[in-house]
């Protein structure tokens, strides 16, 4: 074995390393991917990750997060030199370098990024076709991430030194941070399956909502923890639909309308999760593993929406609503037996919905 094919698996070995440590759910329904695809979408991810660390560290000045961002999105961009490998990870780290002064409170944010080195040798290792798609899409999120950074602003001391007028640009948020990767996932399933064997226009027209549903239904989980640090991703013009303001969600005083907020943002993204099923049912039941990955994250989220509508602590904070891993147990089960008939797949998801359904009664209307 040559020394550049021990270093690939070196890296590409503490990619899978590294994964669990910045999402347990997703480490969990990427280890079914078939391993080709498995490490370009590990690695992915975590450059991803590396982005989101920057988007999130609000203890950098917003005018230096953007540049990183920029920076990043550019570095990306360039085509990794095929001979020079570390060279060009070098290169890519030094982009991030702004950060490495950031008092990360979350430990797995410190580790991914001392070792982003390693992720951006793994990187550079993919083929070229698939560094093309990640570049893209990664490029594409840090991008949009700089551009929402760059529209911070502290008003006053009882308001959130970060939050969204309209749903339009909740949507717009959300694109950038989710719906990018339902592209890039799209583009690698393409590539992995075959164009010829699928229906790409069908497929891109639901990537976006895939993502959506997923993002929509985090911004509910951490709705009391973002408001707590200053942030807040609901925005302003659905609170004042129902009678409140953003500061306003969290107060005891405004419990009914706070909780009808969440019913309507539950609403929005259990329909992305409608499409993102759709989605999933659009890829070929000779390709069971790729569904499975996509299945899984959408039976999550749904049955989290159902706690997240009749569980307070979505607004008082404390404990994170999600869901038991009994019932991750369950649904990996439930769904593994499904996956390869579309019928099946549609009853079960039907089954969530109409539960969700139920939830959604007990929310003051």
């Amino acid at each position: 074995m040559s020394d550049r094919v021990a270093r690939v698996r070196m890296d590409r070995t503490r990619c899978r390393e590294l994964l669990p440590m910045v999402s347990r759910t997703f480490a969990l329904t990427i280890r079914v991917l078939p391993g080709s695809l498995r490490d370009t979408v590990t690695v992915a991810y975590l450059l991803c990750r590396l982005a989101d660390v920057v988007e999130d560290a609000t203890g950098l000045d917003p005018d230096l997060r953007v540049a990183t961002l920029e920076t990043f999105a550019d570095a990306l961009h360039a085509p990794p030199c095929e001979t020079a490998s570390r060279e060009r990870a070098a290169e890519l780290s030094l982009a991030l370098r702004p950060a490495e002064s950031l008092a990360l409170e979350e430990e797995h944010a410190r580790t991914l990024l001392r070792e982003r080195e390693t992720v951006f040798r793994a990187y550079c290792s993919l083929e070229v076709e698939e560094r093309r798609i990640v570049a893209r899409w990664v490029e594409d999120m840090s991008r949009g991430m700089a551009g929402f950074v760059a529209r911070e602003r502290v008003g006053r001391e009882d308001a959130p030194a970060y939050r969204l007028e309209t749903a339009a640009e909740l949507r717009d948020y959300a694109y950038y941070v989710a719906g990018t990767v339902g592209h890039l996932l799209t583009d690698l399933f393409q590539h992995h399956i075959g164009s010829h064997r699928l229906d790409g226009a069908a497929l891109r027209a639901r990537a976006v909502p895939f993502g959506l549903g997923l993002q929509f239904t985090n911004i509910l989980q951490d709705l009391a923890e973002d408001r707590r640090r200053g942030w807040s991703y609901v925005p302003e013009e659905l609170a004042s639909k129902h009678g409140t303001t953003i500061t306003g969600l969290l107060r005891d005083t405004d419990r009914t309308q706070a909780l009808r907020v969440v019913g309507d943002l539950a609403r929005e993204a259990a329909r992305n999760l409608d499409q993102a099923m759709e989605f999933t049912l659009l890829l070929p039941r000779s390709a069971p593993r790729i569904r499975l990955f996509c299945v899984w994250p959408i039976f999550f989220a749904m049955r989290t929406l159902q706690g997240i509508c009749s569980d307070e602590r979505v607004l008082v904070g404390g404990e994170k609503v999600k869901i038991t891993r009994g019932e991750v147990r369950r649904l990996i089960g439930v769904t593994m037996l499904a996956c390869l008939s579309d019928g099946s797949l549609r009853r079960l998801y039907q089954t969530e919905r109409d539960r969700f359904a139920a939830c959604l009664d007990s929310v003051p209307v």
